[in-house]
């Protein structure tokens, strides 16, 4: 049964989604600025690249795109066919590029701290239920379709459907999906192939070719469609384009998507605000009344996991117990937070002490089931001797932390909310102020880093919210201003 609501809060410079299950718990989250720039490289993006310069000594090479910072072409994203084997086949970086090359290329993982985004000339154009492999012929399925009559189904629909220099790879998602729909959006996604190659040739390179589909789509794309009953959009123009590209994909869930009205916020309807405005906490809460304590750094990310008040004697019966159902918790609520941070890389987790190898398995096998549905695929690589659980996930988007707080360089590493983040949320502030009273003329005071980078970063979150008050907003830049923090002010009304 279909019961989750994908709320998604259209605001000056952001979106925010928000995947609240039937019973108001948040199961997944994103934020997409998008009233910058992108010059770490939007994940998916396709690209007409320039290769600027080869590396032998890293088998790599650096791809002008046109962005800050120049992509990195690894020699195992850099061979344009799979199945052309690995380094041991004796190929190097200079077999398949060369400077000054035009190549059209992909990124992979977005730009973090001074590296340039990872890309590959791999290309894959996403579906709802499949995956178009350009180059890369065959057709393949999900290993998460298990049932092995409906994989033969599957099969059996899409072979000898595609072109002969495309391939496809069935996702989840098309369990019990028929022939029509998977067939429409093949077409669709084959289409869209050839009107890429097609601009590619007429466009001088470096140049942006094409991204994902609006944020609400791409979000659902990644964290899947199943069990979803209705998308709630508090924006109208968004909202057509979300029905639009759902219709387009066959994918509109059972309760439609439907327009919020303004002038009240769509995450306090759906009861996930709270959940959202503490969403990187470093302590969660465990309903046990044990505790997750979260650090990121650049190396990795460790939570720890401990028992609160409810502590024991460990090396009692009780206090093994205690420790045991601690664990299990704890579990499937990093799994949890994993998703809703986006955290990626190297995870570790600093189990409560259990004695025996079965325990410590059946921990194991517990995180392993709760990270079963997470659709990047991160691995459970065991534990360590010193009783440390180790997790790798895979690196798309930005982990949130850094989208809200900036870098660890930015925040210190103090977890404070970025100055576009806190100048935001001002603007923010400043609509649900103006909603409560229309007559408001409203001015933001606020710190001068904020002032600076609204008027830098945030200008066309700025220029967007001028253009709802129908006048410029007077932005006032206070020293005095505790840090992080800003004052909606009158400064005059209508007589």
């Amino acid at each position: 049964m279909s019961t989750d609501i994908l709320a998604v809060r259209v605001r000056p410079g952001e979106i925010r989604i928000a995947r609240v299950d039937g019973n108001a718990h948040l199961r997944d989250f994103a934020v997409y600025r998008t009233a910058l720039t992108d010059d770490r490289g939007q994940v998916g993006g396709i690209y007409v690249g320039r290769v600027k310069k080869v590396v032998p000594a890293l088998e790599a090479a650096f791809i002008d795109l046109g962005l800050e910072r120049n992509g990195f072409l690894g020699l195992s994203e850099a061979r344009p066919q799979p199945h052309m084997g690995g380094k041991s086949a004796g190929d190097r970086i200079s077999d398949h590029v060369h400077e000054g090359q035009e190549i059209l290329v992909q990124v992979l993982a977005a730009a973090r701290d001074d590296k340039g985004c990872k890309i590959t000339r791999r290309l894959s154009i996403a579906g709802a239920h499949c995956i178009l492999t350009p180059g890369d012929p065959g057709v393949r399925l999900s290993k998460r379709i298990k049932d092995d009559t409906e994989r033969n189904r599957l099969r059996t629909m899409v072979v000898g459907k595609l072109a002969d220099d495309l391939g496809c790879v069935v996702r989840s998602s098309s369990i019990g999906v028929g022939e029509d729909i998977m067939m429409r959006e093949i077409k669709l996604l084959g289409a869209h192939w050839q009107d890429l190659q097609a601009r590619a040739k007429d466009t001088d390179p470096p140049s942006f070719l094409s991204g994902e589909d609006t944020p609400p789509v791409q979000f659902l794309s990644e964290c899947g469609f199943t069990g979803l009953a209705k998308v709630v959009v508090d924006d109208p123009a968004l909202t057509k384009a979300v029905e639009a590209e759902l219709q387009a994909l066959g994918m509109v869930p059972p309760g439609g998507v439907v327009r919020h009205p303004g002038g009240s916020d769509v995450f306090v309807e759906y009861g996930v605000a709270d959940a959202v405005a503490g969403i990187l906490d470093p302590v969660v809460r465990l309903k046990s009344g044990g505790s997750l304590i979260v650090e990121e750094t650049k190396a990795l990310t460790s939570i720890d996991i401990n028992a609160g008040g409810a502590a024991a004697a460990q090396n009692s019966t009780r206090g093994q117990d205690l420790a045991m159902a601690t664990n299990i918790e704890a579990v499937w609520e990093t799994a949890r937070q994993i998703r809703l941070r986006n955290l990626a890389g190297l995870i570790v987790l600093d189990l409560m002490p259990v004695r025996g190898q079965e325990a410590v398995g059946k921990i194991v096998n517990t995180l392993k089931k709760a990270l079963s549905h997470d659709p990047t695929g991160p691995q459970v690589l065991g534990t360590t001797k010193g009783g440390l659980l180790e997790i790798t996930r895979p690196r798309r988007r930005a982990p949130l932390s850094h989208i809200l707080h900036g870098a660890c360089s930015t925040c210190g590493g103090n977890g404070a909310s970025s100055a576009l983040t806190v100048g935001l949320a001002g603007l923010d502030r400043v609509l649900a102020e103006v909603w409560a009273s229309p007559s408001l003329i409203p001015a933001l005071r606020t710190s001068p880093n904020v002032v600076k980078a609204l008027e830098i970063e945030g200008a066309q979150a700025l220029l967007d919210i001028e253009i709802k008050l129908g006048q410029a907003l007077d932005l006032i830049a206070d020293e005095n201003i505790a840090a992080g923090t800003f004052q909606v002010e009158a400064t005059k009304d209508h007589a």
